[in-house]
């Protein structure tokens, strides 16, 4: 008989009193929106994009023409979350590339999913996006702008992140439900740095970055 795992035991029983947000973060193109309806699938609960949140309840500020995106009201973004989470049992999953304007109480763990960007880049341009819209993500992503966002807003024991590049669905799905259940083979902090993999001639595609304000 295997070892119940006493702090996934825990934190499930907090969840199951309380509610509580399991966050999937990653830039656009990383594979977090399927992942989270995977691991809703399984913890049997319901998975949030926070991008269609904002636009299906008119949590939207302005329409950015210039970068094509929307900016939403984080304020008022973060108080629905709040509500969900809190008239819920156990867990919800949300799904978001700025886990950063979720209130921390309501979260139990963060996974910033990373790619490798040669593989970003070329996801984002099978999605039929502009070259600066592409750029500007695949910085984020280079930088590990989600990363130490969350870092900031969840402190180091939550924020965990998770090298997906080549990875099968089912192969993500199995290492995020081990940081869920809180094994010891993962552990939190930033641990995945790009910019010691990729030579410094190889970023010049991706040098007209454009900022990182909360849009989609």
């Amino acid at each position: 008989m295997g070892r119940i795992n006493k702090g996934f035991t825990n934190s499930l029983f907090k969840c199951l009193i309380m509610g509580k947000a399991i966050v999937i973060a990653g830039v656009p193109g990383t594979g977090k929106s399927t992942l989270a309806r995977e691991l809703a699938r399984v913890l049997n609960t319901e998975a949030i994009d926070l991008s269609k949140l904002a636009l299906e309840n008119n949590l939207i500020l302005e329409y950015d023409a210039s970068r094509k995106t929307y900016v939403i009201d984080e304020e008022a973004v973060a108080s629905k979350v709040r509500s969900i989470v809190e008239n819920r049992e156990g867990y919800v999953v949300i799904d978001t590339h700025y886990p950063e304007i979720i209130d921390p109480d309501i979260v139990d763990k963060v996974v910033v999913l990373r790619l490798n960007p040669f593989e970003l880049e070329k996801r984002l341009l099978e999605r039929g996006w502009g070259r600066e819209k592409v750029n500007e993500n695949v910085m984020a992503e280079i930088l590990g702008t989600v990363s130490v966002n969350a870092l900031e807003a969840f402190g180091g024991n939550r924020v965990y992140e998770l090298d997906v590049s080549g990875k099968s669905v089912g192969e993500v799905l199995d290492e995020v439900l081990a940081v869920v259940k809180g094994e010891a083979r993962f552990e939190p902090g930033l641990r995945i740095n790009w910019l010691e993999q990729i030579p410094a001639e190889a970023l010049d595609r991706f040098n007209n970055y454009g900022g990182d304000g909360n849009g989609f």
